[in-house]
């Protein structure tokens, strides 16, 4: 300031200009810095819109070419898993040329008094009696299904039975129940009252069941009726008197004489009087497709459609008067050591066509000889002359038999050949063993009307029943139960058991 003091009035006015214009010069710079990064800054954000927009519209088309092409991939990876379907020379050829018949060595039979004789049919009217586990009970059946247009919704193997013979059919499956509690039921295990006993209608007496070694034995159901429809009251034969039997404490039964139905001794006479009302009728098939659990339920189309074929139709055998009920019934004595027999040995076993199936579940420690005695155990203590046995109808790979596998000795699949379970029981029971597994593998699609797949032979390879027919990996459908039914007839037919 005090060097522009000194200069002189022109070299003031140079100076001030000079400045003038160098603020203006900075000032002019400093706005074009300032406009270009501005510029700068909205192209950058521009460039990050567009990038932004890109990216965006690049995921999007990518999600769904993505899409489409999982879509793709996915519909064209169900077409190549889907299954084929083959036409029926295809399956002829395949049947005659492809797939394994031979069958494994059965195991040893054990030392046995039933052989394997059959006995033609004596032409006397009998009702059927199916025994058995979930297989024979049902689970699984409450599926949708046709075959030739009819409703086959419910439909289990007993139904199928019935409605091909026109034979009252009783349902005695029972779900997961082992073959040595089904052998109870249908009256192949002895057991008796361990102590002398005094009971009457109104009164009555603690006991023991227990086996022929002296175990005790306690069932959940002693009348061996399992699941079917029973309208009856009381639950074993003891000396001839029908008597109520529940569970108490400890391994006791409480037993007493069944009100109105066993005031009096037959003892002297094996034959069972049951009564029955002349109004008192049940439709048998209603009974096989009631509710058990969310597996067998009932349906409308099949309760109307039985009731119409039932109608007037008599479930028991001998319907006799009801006894006289009185205020009080003499009390009767019954020596320890009787035997007591479940109503359904008495009732059905002892009179009755058997249908006899259970392993599945075990109850034979893995050993064949165990298995076939239980079966022979059944025979023999009812009397039973009529029967069919059938074999397993899991696949080989997912059997109870933990011996057992796909493969035959020689190392391929078994197919159609025997197992070593199925040859055991052919050579036990003959002409009565009916092969579950080989005749739904042969027959189940054709006698349900459905296609065989490419995914069918695969599994008939390997001795597998076709996917088609099941309900899971071991229960079957409607379709599954109503090929096994047909099956049954017709093994039926075979042995003259019905026409």
């Amino acid at each position: 300031m005090k060097d522009m003091l000194r200069l002189g009035t022109k070299d003031r006015k140079k100076y001030l200009i000079i400045s003038v214009v160098s603020v203006l010069v900075i000032a002019l710079i400093t706005v074009s810095i300032i406009a270009v990064q501005l510029r700068h800054n909205k192209n950058e954000k521009k460039k990050n819109v567009e990038e932004t927009t890109v990216h965006t519209m690049m995921v999007q088309e990518t999600t769904v070419q993505e899409t489409t092409e999982e879509g793709t991939t996915e519909e064209d990876t169900t077409q190549e898993e889907s299954a084929e379907v083959v036409d029926r020379e295809v399956v002829e050829e395949f049947f005659e040329n492809e797939i394994s018949t031979e069958n494994e060595e059965a195991f040893e039979l054990p030392p046995r008094q039933l052989t394997d004789e059959f006995i033609p049919y004596d032409g006397q009217k009998r009702e059927i009696t199916c025994y058995g586990d979930s297989m024979m009970a049902g689970a699984g059946s409450t599926t949708e299904g046709k075959v030739n247009g009819i409703d086959i919704y419910g439909w289990t193997t007993p139904v199928t039975i019935e409605k091909m013979t026109n034979i009252p059919t009783h349902n005695l499956g029972g779900s997961g129940e082992d073959s040595s509690y089904i052998t109870f039921r249908a009256g192949g295990t002895k057991v008796y009252i361990d102590r002398d006993i005094t009971i009457s209608e109104t009164d009555s007496a603690i006991a023991s069941i227990i086996d022929e070694d002296g175990n005790v034995f306690k069932a959940d159901d002693y009348s061996g009726y399992g699941f079917d429809y029973d309208p009856y009251p009381g639950d074993m034969y003891i000396n001839g008197y029908l008597c109520d039997v529940d569970n108490a404490e400890d391994g006791y039964v409480s037993i007493k004489l069944t009100k109105g139905y066993a005031a009096y001794d037959n003892s002297t006479d094996n034959s069972v009087v049951i009564y029955e009302s002349e109004t008192d009728t049940y439709s048998r098939q209603e009974a096989d497709i009631k509710a058990e659990s969310d597996k067998v339920t009932e349906h409308d189309t099949v309760t109307k459609e039985t009731e119409s074929q039932t109608s007037g139709e008599k479930p028991m055998e001998k319907p006799t008067e009801k006894p006289t009920e009185t205020a009080g019934v003499e009390k009767v004595t019954i020596s320890g050591g009787t035997q007591a027999m479940t109503r359904a040995s008495q009732e059905r076993s002892a009179k009755d066509i058997l249908i006899l199936e259970m392993g599945s579940n075990g109850g034979w420690e893995n050993d064949y000889q165990q298995l076939i005695l239980q079966y022979d155990d059944i025979i023999l203590n009812s009397g039973c002359k009529y029967y069919i046995v059938l074999g397993d109808t899991d696949d080989p790979a997912d059997s109870a038999d933990a011996n057992q596998g796909e493969y035959g000795e020689d190392g391929n699949y078994v197919g159609i050949g025997d197992t070593a379970w199925e040859a055991a029981l052919r050579e036990a029971y003959g002409e009565h063993f009916f092969n579950t597994r080989t005749y739904m593998i042969q027959n189940g699609l054709t006698d349900c009307g459905l296609d065989t797949t490419t995914d069918d032979l695969e599994n008939f390879k390997k001795g597998n029943i076709s996917e088609q027919l099941r309900y899971d990996w071991t229960h079957f459908n409607c379709y599954g139960y109503y090929s096994k039914g047909i099956g049954v007839y017709k093994k039926g037919v075979e042995l003259g058991y019905w026409s």
